[in-house]
Protein backbone atom coordinates (compact mmCIF):
# COMPACT_ATOMS: atom_id res chain seq x y z
CA UNK A 1 0.00 0.00 0.00
CA UNK A 2 1.05 3.63 -1.04
CA UNK A 3 -0.20 6.26 0.88
CA UNK A 4 0.99 10.14 0.26
CA UNK A 5 -0.23 13.69 1.40
CA UNK A 6 1.48 16.87 0.77
CA UNK A 7 0.88 20.71 0.41
CA UNK A 8 2.64 23.23 -2.05
CA UNK A 9 2.29 27.26 -2.62
CA UNK A 10 2.95 27.94 -6.21
CA UNK A 11 4.93 30.88 -6.87
CA UNK A 12 6.31 32.02 -10.20
CA UNK A 13 10.20 33.30 -9.02
CA UNK A 14 11.90 32.96 -5.47
CA UNK A 15 11.38 37.17 -6.09
CA UNK A 16 9.41 39.11 -3.49
CA UNK A 17 6.53 40.37 -6.60
CA UNK A 18 3.02 41.94 -5.87
CA UNK A 19 2.06 42.47 -9.04
CA UNK A 20 1.52 39.33 -11.79
CA UNK A 21 1.91 40.00 -15.69
CA UNK A 22 2.02 37.23 -18.59
CA UNK A 23 5.04 35.66 -17.52
CA UNK A 24 3.25 34.60 -14.34
CA UNK A 25 0.30 33.59 -16.37
CA UNK A 26 1.64 31.48 -18.72
CA UNK A 27 3.64 29.40 -15.89
CA UNK A 28 0.27 29.43 -13.89
CA UNK A 29 -1.25 27.93 -17.30
CA UNK A 30 1.46 25.45 -17.23
CA UNK A 31 1.12 24.17 -13.74
CA UNK A 32 -3.01 24.18 -14.53
CA UNK A 33 -2.01 21.84 -16.92
CA UNK A 34 -0.07 19.63 -15.04
CA UNK A 35 -2.42 19.07 -12.36
CA UNK A 36 -5.27 18.59 -14.73
CA UNK A 37 -3.13 15.59 -16.42
CA UNK A 38 -2.20 14.50 -13.17
CA UNK A 39 -6.34 14.55 -11.39
CA UNK A 40 -9.17 12.15 -12.22
CA UNK A 41 -8.35 8.75 -10.02
CA UNK A 42 -10.77 8.10 -7.38
CA UNK A 43 -7.85 7.39 -5.31
CA UNK A 44 -6.03 10.53 -4.97
CA UNK A 45 -6.60 14.19 -4.08
CA UNK A 46 -4.67 16.63 -6.62
CA UNK A 47 -6.30 20.79 -5.54
CA UNK A 48 -4.85 23.61 -6.92
CA UNK A 49 -6.87 26.47 -5.45
CA UNK A 50 -6.89 30.37 -4.79
CA UNK A 51 -6.57 30.89 -1.19
CA UNK A 52 -5.74 34.58 -0.10
CA UNK A 53 -3.89 35.81 -3.32
CA UNK A 54 -1.32 32.70 -3.02
CA UNK A 55 -1.92 29.42 -4.94
CA UNK A 56 -1.64 26.22 -2.62
CA UNK A 57 -1.90 23.10 -4.13
CA UNK A 58 -2.71 19.56 -2.02
CA UNK A 59 -1.90 16.25 -2.69
CA UNK A 60 -3.10 12.90 -0.85
CA UNK A 61 -3.87 9.52 -1.78
CA UNK A 62 -3.66 5.90 -1.59
CA UNK A 63 -3.05 2.99 -4.02
CA UNK A 64 -1.88 -0.50 -4.17
CA UNK A 65 0.49 -0.03 -6.78
CA UNK A 66 3.44 2.14 -7.16
CA UNK A 67 2.13 6.32 -7.51
CA UNK A 68 3.19 8.48 -9.67
CA UNK A 69 3.26 12.10 -7.62
CA UNK A 70 6.84 12.70 -7.07
CA UNK A 71 7.40 13.13 -11.16
CA UNK A 72 4.52 15.54 -10.66
CA UNK A 73 5.96 17.55 -7.82
CA UNK A 74 8.85 17.53 -9.70
CA UNK A 75 7.10 18.92 -12.65
CA UNK A 76 5.04 21.75 -10.69
CA UNK A 77 8.75 22.39 -9.54
CA UNK A 78 10.14 22.69 -12.91
CA UNK A 79 7.34 24.79 -13.95
CA UNK A 80 7.22 27.20 -11.40
CA UNK A 81 10.21 27.55 -9.48
CA UNK A 82 9.50 29.67 -6.83
CA UNK A 83 7.46 27.03 -5.44
CA UNK A 84 8.02 25.57 -2.38
CA UNK A 85 6.36 22.43 -0.24
CA UNK A 86 6.55 19.32 1.45
CA UNK A 87 5.40 15.56 0.13
CA UNK A 88 5.32 12.69 2.79
CA UNK A 89 4.76 9.45 0.86
CA UNK A 90 4.85 5.18 2.73
CA UNK A 91 5.41 2.45 0.48
CA UNK A 92 5.08 -0.61 2.78
CA UNK A 93 6.54 -2.46 -0.68
CA UNK A 94 10.12 -1.15 -0.75
CA UNK A 95 12.82 -2.63 0.27
CA UNK A 96 14.17 -2.74 3.90
CA UNK A 97 14.68 -0.69 5.50
CA UNK A 98 12.64 2.06 3.43
CA UNK A 99 9.22 0.04 3.60
CA UNK A 100 9.12 1.54 7.62
CA UNK A 101 9.82 5.39 6.94
CA UNK A 102 8.04 7.85 4.97
CA UNK A 103 9.84 9.41 2.43
CA UNK A 104 10.08 12.93 2.09
CA UNK A 105 10.16 14.96 -0.63
CA UNK A 106 10.89 18.96 -0.52
CA UNK A 107 10.40 21.13 -2.76
CA UNK A 108 12.16 25.03 -3.29
CA UNK A 109 13.42 26.82 -5.82
CA UNK A 110 12.91 24.52 -8.66
CA UNK A 111 14.44 21.47 -7.39
CA UNK A 112 12.93 18.42 -5.02
CA UNK A 113 14.83 16.61 -2.77
CA UNK A 114 14.40 13.39 -0.93
CA UNK A 115 15.56 14.05 3.19
CA UNK A 116 15.29 11.60 6.09
CA UNK A 117 11.87 11.81 7.91
CA UNK A 118 12.26 12.85 11.45
CA UNK A 119 9.18 12.73 12.43
CA UNK A 120 7.01 9.92 11.55
CA UNK A 121 9.53 7.12 11.24
CA UNK A 122 9.71 4.42 11.95
CA UNK A 123 6.32 3.83 10.43
CA UNK A 124 6.28 0.90 13.42
CA UNK A 125 6.24 1.58 15.85
CA UNK A 126 6.10 5.26 16.13
CA UNK A 127 2.48 5.50 13.41
CA UNK A 128 1.27 1.68 13.54
CA UNK A 129 1.99 -1.21 15.86
CA UNK A 130 4.63 -3.87 14.92
CA UNK A 131 2.75 -6.99 13.49
CA UNK A 132 1.57 -9.43 17.18
CA UNK A 133 3.84 -12.39 17.16
CA UNK A 134 1.10 -14.57 19.57
CA UNK A 135 0.38 -17.64 18.94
Amino acid sequence: MIEWHGWATVRVTPENRDTEDDEEEEVLQEVRRIVAEASGNTNEVLDLRDVNYTRQLWFAGSHNHVATVVPVFEAIAAAAPGSYGLLYIHDDELPAPANNEWQVWVMKRGEVHQVPDPFLSPYRPTVEDSFSQDI
